[in-house]
């Protein structure tokens, strides 16, 4: 496991918020501050390991856990007003892997903090329209992002809830777009989809326009990740 380098998390003002580093402290790992609360635990039990069935699959967290690279369970978040806080002791999510925890902060800190990220509204849409094509995405590993995505970041939350975040760019684009899946308690068969995006709008398009109209780049990349599901994603299509 990496520790000691770091990312450097900063404002477009230059305002600093922070280094997302892991600390290593006797037999414990910690995140973004070197304080016992922001402690992570590593391969930590799954929030509900008794219920019948995983949204995504069953127990992927286990099933695909990578000894490199194993779950955590952390209760970091960003608080408004006060920067980087933690949860009360019995919350926190459980993430797929650690790269998928430091990630996520990294996006959370982008669209939370860093202004200029847009969101497309969400879209409830049951896993098994179109053949099943959404369902095959959440079902395999939570490792593997989406065909021609970066990264995917998997994590589930005490409560149940279940989310992923496939980026659909890379170093190479001027911009940083993702496509986040998710399941609420009781809803496994309907998936949550919300896209985010820093693409500029753009020139002379409505602010109310729709969503692939204002932000054509990330809408050519989440047509070409989500394949059937994308026109009920972007233009409203009928399941």
């Amino acid at each position: 496991m990496l520790v000691g380098r770091h990312v450097a998390l900063r404002r477009p003002t230059g305002q600093h918020d922070g280094t997302l580093q892991l600390f290593r402290r006797t037999n414990e790992i910690r995140a973004i501050r070197n304080q016992p609360n922001f402690a992570i635990t590593i391969n930590p039990p799954l929030p509900h390991p008794t219920r019948r069935g995983h949204p995504f699959s069953h127990h992927p967290f286990q099933q695909h856990a990578k000894p490199h690279d194993p779950p955590v369970r952390s209760r970091i978040l960003w608080q408004f007003g006060a920067g980087w806080a933690t949860a009360d002791a019995n919350d926190g999510n459980v993430y797929a892997s650690t790269s998928s925890l430091l990630k996520l902060l990294l996006l959370v800190h982008r669209r939370v903090v860093v202004s200029g990220t847009s969101g497309s509204g969400t879209v409830m849409v049951d896993r098994s329209v179109r053949g099943g094509h959404l369902d095959r995405m959440l079902t395999r590993s939570p490792h593997t992002p989406l065909d021609a995505c970066s990264h995917v970041l998997t994590f589930e939350a005490v409560g149940g809830a279940c989310g992923q975040s496939h980026v659909l760019t890379s170093s190479a684009d001027p911009f940083t777009a993702w496509v986040s899946p998710g399941v609420l308690p009781g809803e496994n068969q309907n998936v949550r989809v919300t896209i985010y995006t820093t693409e500029a709008a753009a020139a002379g398009v409505a602010h109310h326009a729709p969503f692939a109209q204002r932000f054509p780049l990330t809408a050519a990349k989440v047509r070409l990740v989500l394949g059937l599901i994308a026109p009920i994603i972007l233009d409203g299509q009928a399941p």
